[in-house]
């Protein structure tokens, strides 16, 4: 029993690190400047490669989940060669563990409140709320610290004149004084990062679900997600 249990967490952490490995890769391959854009405000990109942080959620859990979002967290650290220094990285990061952290809270509360009762679809629209909940309301708090404070301040970053240049742009949209700025960025940020839970989380389980038969050879006969599946 003890060796396989070694062997389910040695699988856990060769998988983590083998997708924290592929989202490294591919920001590599796929940029932030060939990303899909957020149209309202087209500096926002749905970066593919945290993908690979929830199908090592769906896999192998949110341990191992975590590990590689902080792969990936390091790997654009250690690369950035943008503007933002380390702050845009560190932005990603929050919002990726954020999210994770919905999808964990969404299969506790599913866990508690359905007893017995096990249905893949139930458990993956909790946990898919959740993680929308948990990712605005968290960069809610971080969006609004950057714009004001983080950015401008410590990093030299002019958020709120860039983002109102641009929201003139896409929206026609006319600011009476900064704070209606910060109040429309945060709203669109909001919308932006609800999209990309959905981008994020529905793309994976779509790759996981044609290889749900080789996946209990890859994590050990017990994928994450299996013990949400009718019983």
């Amino acid at each position: 029993m003890a060796e396989g249990l070694f062997a389910r967490k040695s699988v856990s952490l060769t998988g983590a690190a083998v997708f924290g490995g592929l989202a490294a890769l591919t920001t590599v391959i796929i940029p932030a400047r060939i990303q899909p854009f957020f149209p309202i405000m087209p500096f926002l990109r749905f970066d593919p490669a945290e993908i690979f942080s929830v199908l090592a959620f769906l896999i192998f859990g949110p341990v191992s989940a975590v590990i590689a979002a902080t792969v990936h967290w390091i790997f654009l650290s250690l690369t950035s060669t943008g503007s933002t220094g380390p702050l845009g990285p560190a932005v990603k990061f929050a919002s990726v563990l954020s999210m994770l952290f919905g999808l964990w809270l969404g299969s506790k509360i599913y866990q508690h409140l359905v007893g017995s009762y096990r249905h893949m679809s139930v458990a993956l629209s909790s946990m898919f709320g959740f993680a929308v909940a948990t990712r605005i309301g968290l960069l809610l708090i971080v969006n609004y610290l950057v714009f004001t404070y983080i950015g401008p301040v410590i990093f030299n970053i002019k958020y709120i004149e860039f983002s109102q240049k641009t929201l003139q742009t896409t929206l026609g949209l006319q600011f009476a004084d900064p704070s209606q700025v910060v109040m429309a960025m945060l709203l669109w940020t909001s919308v932006f990062n609800a999209l990309h839970v959905a981008f994020s989380v529905i793309i994976p389980y779509m790759i996981f679900t044609p290889l749900s038969l080789k996946v209990p050879e890859i994590a050990s006969g017990h994928p994450w997600i299996s013990r949400f599946t009718s019983k």
